[in-house]
């Protein structure tokens, strides 16, 4: 009984691998590396893939079945064989040869048994649909995926993929869509590209006067009409339209491609219709039972002549929970809220992981907020043509909150702007020095007029609330929440802390780093207090990057010493140096981005910022991991946690004993670099108990810890045209 997660252990016997040299070396030309390990398994079997050896290329081969000596490959290159060499799962590129060769097996068997496999995703997805909604045909799958926490491990996580029955061509050919449609509305967004291998990728853009008869400006090779035939037969070029034209298409993070959008099916990873994902959310039982029959279908797998064994029962050990942390409210003097203390919102009863998150709202009313300010502030309300009045009237219920609970007077009345007048709005803005913040009340959410509003404000704070939202919680009898919540991010915006994890945590302060891979390309950092978790730094303003996953080594540099000096000379600081810091990066931290770090440390300790004794920390913070946690008496508790191996932790942030359906995804905290005294279990931890300030909605909870986050959160505004600057947290 107890906990598990849903991976199970690969036995997997000594590998010795075949290393072919490669003359002339071909650097870091991988879809040539590629070709070379392709004509290898053709020639002698087994699997093939292209291996480092210090600064030299090699292809490794793992249960070969026939034997050669030279063969001439792609380019007229000679693959001669060299040495032999026994690969080591705990070595990266000695990893990646085993994983990628157990996974091509894998998909063998699988395609043979009525699978296709999308390796993007890493998914398997079965051949016939499962249904039809909406317009979208549903097909079960799992994802899948191989890795090795001091021993090798495959992980499984069903899933469900919708993909529609029109292909790009079909928008672009339809009078109510064309190409301006498609350049605003689909490009960015997931489709499947119908080949031999199926495989999901994102649509980065339209080439208006380039067909796919042509090779468009930018690339050399030319994955549509000339090589469609040869690559995946005459069967997929019938559907191609000479005349189309050219789109680029990205898979995963890589550089784009051209492709032909007759051969590109729309497939929403987002913003699917509810039905699709409700249809996909699945109870712990229900996802654990199509877990194991996966597992049994897969049985073991072999490598060539290489056996290995796939355990039965999944990995059990390195799981426990993190106990609650404890908050404190109150600006003088302070109140502490813990499990199993006196709950003063609930009538003195002992507080129980069931009523965590509503306690919040109620201890704040209770007590009030951890920090606040005796200052009046000057609110501007920007509402659409028709709606002052109710605009107002909502601005008013939202005034009262702040002033009852939180510390704050707001302007009464307030300066007002109609935002859809742009005379107006020019002349109102004449006067936005006078303003310190705006609440704006908009129908319905739209992301083009929350930006517009941010544009109008200059950067300044914004909090907004949406007719919708306050007129279905006026139905449902939750009005009160609504106006609470806006209320409280109002305030947060303004410098209100409603509640801090006070001496609880292990380093001074804890650096977001986040990147965008929009178009616009950002990156963004913010820096929060250990002790009193007040926001002492973020980024306002875009900071391009030319990339869609990493900063560059300078970037990265410049963002960690701004960041650190605006903590230490920040008027509310407590930290006149820091004595260590823990960086949290939103995905993983590339190596130019770690050798940035290391040269803005140096440069930190030699002007004073940091401590010469200065200890820090970076953390890759996966937001959706394969791995799951599961519990043999039904849903895991928030808190749970796996801890893999010593560098990484899988942890359950989410309010679980609330949830009434699905299983709850973690987060997995990985150490990518370290110079000081570190260990994983506080890793987790911290990155737990900074998940718990949600401050713009106090009763909830949120996944991410508070730096990853608002990070997200700041790179999403940030990235969009209309936004050049941004002076407050985005709750």
């Amino acid at each position: 009984m107890g906990r598990f997660i849903n991976s199970f252990e690969i036995d997997v016997p000594p590998v010795t691998a075949d290393l072919y040299d490669i003359d002339p070396q071909p650097n870091d030309n991988y879809p040539l590396l590629n070709a070379h390990a392709t004509i290898l398994e053709k020639n002698i079997g087994g699997r093939a893939r292209w291996y480092n050896q210090g600064d030299r290329h090699y292809i490794a081969v793992i249960g070969a079945e026939r034997d050669y000596a030279t063969i001439r490959s792609a380019e007229g290159a000679e693959l001669e064989f060299a040495h032999e060499a026994e690969l080591d799962f705990s070595e990266w590129s000695d990893f990646k040869v085993l994983q990628e060769a157990l996974i091509e097996e894998l998909k063998q068997d699988l395609e043979a048994g009525g699978y296709w496999y999308d390796s993007t995703k890493n998914t398997f997805y079965r051949e016939d649909r499962e249904t039809q909604i909406e317009g979208y045909d549903i097909y079960p799958g799992v994802e899948v995926r191989i890795s090795y926490h001091d021993r090798p491990l495959i992980t499984l996580d069903p899933t469900l993929g919708a993909i529609g029955s029109r292909t790009l061509a079909d928008y672009l050919n339809d009078d109510n869509w064309g190409i301006n449609r498609v350049n605003e509305e689909l490009v960015g967004r997931t489709f499947i590209y119908q080949t031999s291998d199926r495989t999901s990728c994102t649509v980065t853009g339209v080439f208006e006067n380039t067909t796919v008869s042509e090779v468009p400006p930018g690339r050399f090779d030319n994955e549509t009409l000339n090589e469609i035939e040869d690559r995946h037969g005459r069967e997929v070029a019938d559907k191609v339209d000479p005349s189309e034209p050219t789109v680029k298409i990205r898979y995963g993070n890589s550089d784009w491609y051209p492709a032909a959008p007759s051969l590109l099916l729309f497939a929403p990873s987002e913003d699917r219709p509810d039905d699709i994902s409700q249809q996909a959310t699945f109870s712990p039982q229900e996802r654990w039972e199509k877990v194991e029959a996966f597992r049994e279908q897969i049985g073991n797998i072999s490598i060539g002549t290489i056996q290995t064994d796939i355990s039965q029962s999944p990995v059990r050990d390195g799981i426990s929970a993190y106990g609650y942390p404890v908050l404190t409210f109150g600006d003088d003097p302070s109140t502490e809220m813990g499990i199993g203390r006196p709950n003063i919102s609930f009538g003195g009863s002992p507080l129980t992981q069931e009523y965590w998150n509503p306690a919040k709202q109620g201890y704040l009313e209770e007590v009030g907020p951890r920090r606040t300010f005796d200052q009046n502030f000057n609110v501007a309300v920007l509402f659409p043509e028709g709606a002052e009045d109710d605009a107002l009237s909502a601005y008013q219920k939202v005034r009262e909150y702040v002033e009852d609970h939180l510390g704050l007077i707001l302007s009464d009345p307030p300066g007002r702007v109609n935002y859809e007048d742009p005379h107006e709005v020019k002349d109102w803005q004449q006067s936005l020095d006078n303003i310190d913040a705006g609440f704006g009340y908009i129908p319905q959410h739209d992301e083009e007029v929350y930006h517009k509003l941010i544009e109008i404000l200059d950067g300044k704070p914004l909090q907004s609330l949406t007719a919708t939202n306050l007129r279905s919680a006026q139905r449902s009898g939750h009005e009160g929440d609504v106006i609470a919540n806006t209320a409280v991010g109002l305030g947060v915006k303004l410098g209100v802390i409603p509640f801090s994890i006070e001496n609880q945590l292990d380093t001074d302060a804890y650096l977001g780093l986040s990147v965008t891979g929009r178009d616009r390309t950002v990156a963004s950092g913010v820096i929060v207090s250990g002790t009193d978790n007040q926001i002492l730094y973020q980024t306002e303003q875009p900071n391009p990057t030319g990339r869609s996953t990493v900063t560059n080594q300078g970037l990265a540099k410049q963002i960690l010493i701004r960041a650190v000096q605006g903590a230490v000379t920040n008027p509310h600081s407590e930290f006149e140096q820091l004595n260590s810091l823990t960086i949290h990066r939103n995905g993983y931290l590339g190596d130019e981005e770690i050798a940035g770090l290391r040269e803005g440390v140096e440069y930190l300790k030699s002007n004073g910022f940091v401590t010469d004794s200065f200890e820090w920390i970076g953390v890759d913070v996966q937001h959706s991991p394969t791995y799951r946690i599961y519990d043999d008496d039904g849903m895991p508790d928030m808190g749970s946690y796996a801890q893999l191996d010593d560098e990484t932790v899988l942890l359950l942030t989410t309010d679980a004993p609330r949830l009434e359906q699905g299983t709850p995804q973690p987060i997995l905290c990985k150490i990518a670099v370290q110079e000081g005294d570190f260990d994983i279990y506080s890793v987790g931890r911290d990155a737990f108990y900074l998940s718990e300030l949600n401050w713009g909605s106090p009763s909830k909870g949120i996944k991410d810890p508070l730096t990853v986050y608002l990070t997200r959160r700041m790179n999403r505004r940030l990235s969009h045209d209309r936004v050049s600057r941004l002076s407050y947290p985005p709750f």
